[in-house]
């Protein structure tokens, strides 16, 4: 059957053979956006070869696809092969190490934005106007994902819940007790990153 690579649909997801043919794969929905996650964010992520993302890319219902590998590199052969396939293809970065990839040509789907949505905005209205205070917000941001999506990846959930919390946006820093938890020190490295952004 190959490889299964996700597409979303609206809200949910659909398994669709790698190898599926223009006339398959995306019909029931006009827009699709694929999606790879690599392992260190789920057990089960997969990042595809070139091949099967050329395959994707060619089908003209796949609008783009949020590319989640924390590889620098990786995404930037995705990059030139959108731009010598399909231009139009939009390539989401979910690179939380690398978030200046809208630099080379990427949008974004940053689960670090969910931090602090409003100082995204801002960075991008900067970059938007080519105002180099675009520079300075963009590295607080990235010092702040630097630390939320160190290894291991899965806890940034509770660097989350932390920093939320720390900045008063959420009652508290609690996650499922199924999710990893990272160290009791942790609201202090965060307090750090909220004052360079200016939310402490």
């Amino acid at each position: 059957m190959g490889r299964l690579p996700i597409l979303t649909f609206g809200g949910g997801s659909v398994l669709v053979p790698a190898a599926a043919s223009r006339s398959g794969a995306g019909k029931p929905s006009p827009h699709v956006i694929a999606f790879e996650l690599g392992p260190m964010f789920a057990t089960n992520g997969e990042i595809y070869d070139s091949e099967t993302i050329r395959r994707l890319i060619d089908i003209p219902e796949i609008k783009g696809m949020k590319h989640s590998s924390l590889d620098r590199i990786l995404e930037l052969e995705r990059l030139a092969l959108r731009d010598a396939q399909r231009p139009d293809f939009r390539i989401y970065t979910g690179n939380d190490l690398g978030i200046n990839m809208i630099e080379y040509g990427s949008d974004y789907l940053l689960g670090l934005a969910a931090f602090a949505p409003e100082k995204f905005a801002a960075r991008d209205r900067l970059w938007e106007k080519g105002d180099p205070g675009y520079y300075a917000l963009s590295d607080a941001l990235q010092n702040l994902g630097n630390i939320a999506f160190r290894d291991p990846v899965p806890t940034c959930k509770h660097s989350a819940a932390v920093f939320l919390h720390l900045i008063g946006r959420s009652p508290s820093d609690r996650t499922h007790p199924n999710n990893p938890q990272r160290p009791a020190w942790e609201a202090g490295i965060l307090a750090d990153c909220a004052r360079r952004l200016s939310l402490l």
